[in-house]
């Protein structure tokens, strides 16, 4: 189900909201620049997530699908936004689903209101800053001029790569990481960086050879992890 919610900011939130009142709520954030369709590329797995009674709330970013772009805007306020849907929805405690480049958005989510998260699942995600320092996205997108002159993605890319990962130590809900040994985007050192402002890392799951595509080869386990079924194996 799609919907949209006005702010008291009077912007406009849009968002999804897959699943039934009464399931286990899942925040899911997609990749650097990406709208809310990346929900829908990993439902090809729908009926398992079904059978495990997940929802799926997904808001959309700034900038990005038919949200308007505000070139002041950070992570506080997409913050203020999750947090306004979830309030409308009366969604209290929740799971967060991270991929990529949305990973500092769930990391902020995470550092504003810890106790409400139930676990943390990153995929491939990338660790603020060291992406302008580590991996072949920084070839990708250091230059403004190879992002095809669009201002939103400009704009993401510079808080990917320039705000510092928030405060997580409050964060006492377990976080699952799950990476690639062969993802050249965001290399394994971003899965070092979490497991180092994270203070209870339950999983490493390190597929070997894998590239920076895991959330999709393996997102059944993370639907499992985020039901809070997944056995626990560290590497």
């Amino acid at each position: 189900m799609a919907g949209s919610l006005a702010l008291a900011s009077r912007r406009i939130a849009r968002f999804i909201d897959e699943g039934e009142a009464g399931w286990r709520p899942i925040v899911f954030f997609g990749g650097l620049g990406t709208d809310l369709g990346a929900f829908y590329a990993t439902e090809f797995a729908r009926p398992e997530r079904e059978r495990l009674r997940l929802r799926v709330v997904s808001v959309e970013r700034n900038g990005f699908g038919e949200t308007a772009f505000d070139p002041s805007l950070g992570y506080a306020d997409a913050v203020d936004d999750v947090l306004a849907v979830l309030e409308s929805l009366e969604v209290g405690r929740f799971a967060v689903v991270a991929i990529s480049g949305g990973a500092p958005f769930a990391a902020a989510l995470c550092a504003r209101v810890p106790g409400r998260v139930l676990s943390l699942h990153l995929a491939a995600a990338a660790a603020g800053p060291l992406t302008a320092r580590c991996g072949t996205a920084r070839a990708l997108y250091a230059d403004p001029a190879q992002l095809a002159e669009d201002p939103a993605l400009v704009h993401e890319w510079r808080l990917l790569s320039s705000e510092p990962l928030p405060d997580l130590s409050a964060l006492e809900a377990p976080a699952y990481l799950y990476w690639g040994t062969g993802d050249d985007v965001v290399p394994p050192a971003h899965a070092v960086e979490w497991r180092r402002v994270l203070r209870n890392v339950a999983a490493l799951r390190a597929y070997p050879g894998a590239g920076h595509d895991v959330q999709y080869r393996h997102w059944e386990q993370i639907l499992l992890d985020a039901a809070g079924l997944g056995t626990l194996r560290d590497h």
